[in-house]
C-alpha cells in the first residue's frame, strides 16, 4: 500500500518544467532537448561574440536594431511491435503473460510511440537516431554596445500530441550582453548577465556534435559570464572566461537536489578559425538546509528526499583541442574528469555528458554513472512520536535495495572525439590553388565519433551482474555517419551506433542502424526533410524467467535475466521502462515492455 501511495504522491509532485520529465517509478526531472541550439548553429572556434575594433560612426553604434532567430525539429516517429498469439490456459493457472494475449479483433501488429533505449536525452545511452520534438525562439534588441535577448523554448507540440504544461518552458532564457568599445583594436570584452546557457566541450564544428552533449558542461543558472580576448599577434588570440551563478531546483520533497551554486573558469589559445586549445574548470556545490516537511503527517509520509545529508559538490576539469585540417577535414578531441562528493544534493546548475547535475531526480551524474541514487526511507509515522524521524537511506524502487545505493561520491574520466571528412573538400583543396569547399556541389561526407567513460563510485555491490553501473565500470559508445549529397535536393545517408553501457554485462549492449533520405531546396539551405528507418540490434532484447521481484533478484545474480535496459529515468507516459522499474521478465518477453526492433521517422527541421 505504501508503495502505491508513494508513486501516486511522487507523480503529483512531478516538476512543472520538463523536456522529458521522467518517473521510474519516482518522479524524475526533465531533460533539456537534444537540439542544435539556434544560438550556436553556426559558431566558429571563437565560442562567444566579443567587441571588435575598427572605425564605426557613433550614430551606427548607438542605433537600436531587432533580430529574431530560432530552430525547430518536428519528428513523426512510430515504433512497430507485436502482441503474443493466444494460448490455451488451464483454469485458475493464468500467469501475467497469459493476460497479454490478443483479444478478439486485435491485430498481431502494434503501432506506438517508439519504445527505445536511446530516446532519453539525459541518459548515457542517448543517440541522435530518434530524437524528440523541440523548438526554440530567440528575440533580441540592441546596438554595438548592449543587447537584450529573450528565449522561448518547449517541446511536445500540443496540436499533434496531448496538452502537457510540463513540456512548455515558456521564457527559458533572458539576458543582457555588453560589448564595450575599449579603444584597443586587439583587446575585446564581453559581459553577459541574466538567465542563459554557456556551453563548453562541444565536439561538432558548428554544433554540439553527433552525441549532442558537452564534455565539460552546459550551464543552467542565473548569473554572469565575463570573457576577454587579446590578440597576441596577427595569428594567435588568447581568451579567458569566467562565470558565477545559481540554480533553483524543483523544491519538491521527492527531489534530492538543493539550491546549487556554480563557479567556472576557462582559458584558450586559438589561431583564427583553424585551431583552438582550451582548458576548463567548473565547480558546483550545494549547502542548503533540509526541506521542511513533517514525516509524522500522512500527506508527507512518502516524501523521499534525503535529510541530514552532507553538503555536496560536483566539479569538471579537463582540456580539449579542435582543428580545421584543411583538405583532411575537421577533428575534435578532449578529456574531462568529473568529480563528485555527496553529489546527490547538487542540482542542475550544470549538465555534463548526458547527465543533469548530481542527483536531480534520476537524471544526474549519480544515476547515470555512479549507481542507483539513494532516497530517504522512514518508519510508519503513526508508530513514531509527533516529529520523530526514523529510518535511513535506501535505493530507488518500491522496496529497500538489498545492495545499497550511491550517495554521489566518485568520478568519471571521459574521452570524447569526433572527425569529419569531406571528399569534395579534399579533392578541391588538393588542387593547385584550390579553395575550401563550402557545400555548393555534390559531396561524400564521413563523420566518425566515439566516447569512453571510466567510472569510480562509492557504490560497490558484490554482485556485478546488476542492471546499473558499478565501481570500475567501463562504458563505450561509437559510431559513423556517411552522407552522399547527390543533387541539391537529395542526400542519401546511413548512420550506425554501437553502445556498451556496462563492461561486466554484455547483455545490455545494443546497436542502431538507420538509413535515411534527406530532401532540401538547395545545396546550402536552412531546412531538411528526413525520411528514416531505424533497425535496433540487441545483444539480448528480452529478460526471461522472472515473475516477481524476488525471482528477478535471484535470476539476475545468475545472469539468466539480463537484457538491454531502459534509461535511468524513462520518459513518461509511454517511454521504455516507465511501467516496470524492476523489468519483470515475463513482461519483457511477452508485451510492449520489450524495446522496439523497427522504428520509422519523418522529420522536418529548420533554423534561421
Amino acid at each position: 500500500m505504501k508503495v502505491g501511495l508513494a508513486v501516486v504522491a511522487s507523480l503529483v509532485a512531478l516538476p512543472a518544467w520538463a523536456q522529458e520529465a521522467t518517473v521510474n517509478p519516482t518522479p524524475t526531472l526533465p531533460s533539456p532537448p537534444r537540439a542544435k541550439a539556434a544560438t550556436s548553429a553556426r559558431q566558429s572556434l571563437a565560442a562567444s561574440p566579443v567587441t571588435r575594433g575598427g572605425p564605426e560612426s557613433t550614430e551606427a553604434k548607438s542605433a537600436w536594431q531587432t533580430d529574431f532567430h530560432g530552430y525547430f525539429r518536428v519528428p513523426f516517429r512510430v515504433g512497430l511491435g507485436s502482441r503474443p498469439a493466444p494460448r490455451a490456459v488451464d483454469e485458475g493457472k493464468q500467469s501475467e503473460t497469459d493476460l497479454s494475449d490478443r483479444a478478439p479483433g486485435q491485430s498481431s501488429l502494434t503501432l506506438h510511440a517508439p519504445i527505445i533505449p536511446d530516446g532519453q536525452s539525459l541518459s548515457w545511452q542517448s543517440t541522435a537516431h530518434n530524437r524528440s520534438d523541440w523548438a526554440e525562439l530567440f528575440f533580441g534588441i540592441g546596438n554595438s554596445w548592449a543587447k537584450a535577448t529573450v528565449g522561448l523554448q518547449g517541446y511536445n507540440f500540443t496540436d499533434a500530441s496531448f496538452n502537457d504544461p510540463k513540456t512548455q518552458y515558456g521564457i527559458g532564457q533572458a539576458f543582457v550582453t555588453l560589448t564595450p568599445d575599449l579603444g584597443y583594436e586587439n583587446l575585446r570584452l564581453m559581459l553577459k548577465v541574466g538567465a542563459s546557457q554557456d556551453r563548453y566541450g562541444a565536439a561538432g564544428k558548428y554544433d554540439a556534435g553527433e552525441y549532442d552533449t558537452y564534455l565539460f558542461g552546459r550551464t543552467h543558472v542565473i548569473g554572469e559570464t565575463l570573457r576577454a580576448e587579446y590578440d597576441l599577434n596577427e595569428e594567435w588570440t588568447l581568451w579567458l572566461e569566467e562565470g558565477l551563478g545559481g540554480k533553483r531546483p524543483d523544491p519538491s520533497s521527492f527531489n534530492n537536489a538543493r539550491f546549487t551554486m556554480l563557479a567556472h573558469g576557462h582559458a584558450g589559445l586559438q589561431r583564427g578559425r583553424d585551431l583552438q586549445f582550451s582548458a576548463h574548470l567548473l565547480y558546483s556545490w550545494a549547502q542548503e538546509e533540509d526541506r521542511p516537511y513533517d514525516v509524522s503527517k500522512q500527506a508527507t509520509e512518502y516524501a523521499s528526499s534525503v535529510v541530514d545529508f552532507p553538503d555536496g559538490k560536483l566539479w569538471v576539469a579537463g582540456a580539449d583541442v579542435r582543428a580545421d585540417l584543411g583538405a583532411w577535414g575537421y577533428v575534435y578531441a578532449g578529456y574531462s574528469h568529473v568529480g563528485a562528493k555527496n553529489a546527490l544534493v547538487v542540482g542542475r546548475a550544470l549538465d555534463v555528458l548526458h547527465a543533469s547535475g548530481g542527483g536531480e531526480y534520476q537524471l544526474g551524474v549519480v544515476d547515470n554513472y555512479l549507481g542507483p541514487g539513494c532516497v530517504a526511507a522512514f518508519d510508519d509515522p503513526q508508530m513514531s512520536g509527533p516529529n520523530e524521524r526514523k529510518g535511513g537511506l535506501v535505493g530507488p524502487g518500491p522496496v529497500p535495495a538489498p545492495i545499497g545505493c550511491s550517495a554521489g561520491t566518485g568520478s568519471v574520466d571521459s574521452v570524447l572525439g569526433q572527425y569529419e571528412f569531406s571528399l569534395t573538400n579534399f579533392l578541391q583543396m588538393r588542387e593547385e590553388g584550390g579553395q575550401k569547399f563550402w557545400g555548393e556541389g555534390a559531396d561524400l561526407k564521413l563523420v566518425l565519433y566515439g566516447m569512453l567513460n571510466k567510472v569510480k563510485s562509492d557504490y560497490r555491490p558484490t554482485d556485478k551482474t546488476i542492471w546499473g553501473p558499478t565501481d570500475g565500470n567501463l562504458k563505450l559508445k561509437y559510431g559513423a555517419d556517411i552522407q552522399y549529397r547527390a543533387t541539391p535536393a537529395i542526400t542519401a545517408a546511413l548512420r550506425f551506433d554501437r553502445l556498451q553501457p556496462n563492461q561486466d554485462v554484455p547483455e545490455q549492449s545494443f546497436a542502431v542502424l538507420s538509413p535515411r533520405l534527406v530532401f532540401t531546396s538547395n545545396w546550402v539551405t536552412r531546412e531538411q526533410l528526413t525520411f528514416q528507418y531505424s533497425r535496433y540490434i540487441y545483444n539480448r532484447r528480452e529478460c526471461t524467467g522472472a515473475v516477481s521481484p524476488a525471482d528477478f533478484a535471484r535470476l539476475r545474480s545468475t545472469g539468466s535475466a539480463l537484457c538491454v535496459q531502459p534509461p535511468s529515468a524513462a520518459t513518461p507516459p509511454d517511454g521504455f521502462g516507465i511501467n516496470s522499474e524492476l523489468q519483470d521478465g515475463d513482461l519483457r518477453s511477452a508485451s510492449t515492455m520489450r524495446p522496439d526492433l523497427n522504428v520509422f521517422k519523418i522529420e522536418a527541421t529548420f533554423w534561421w
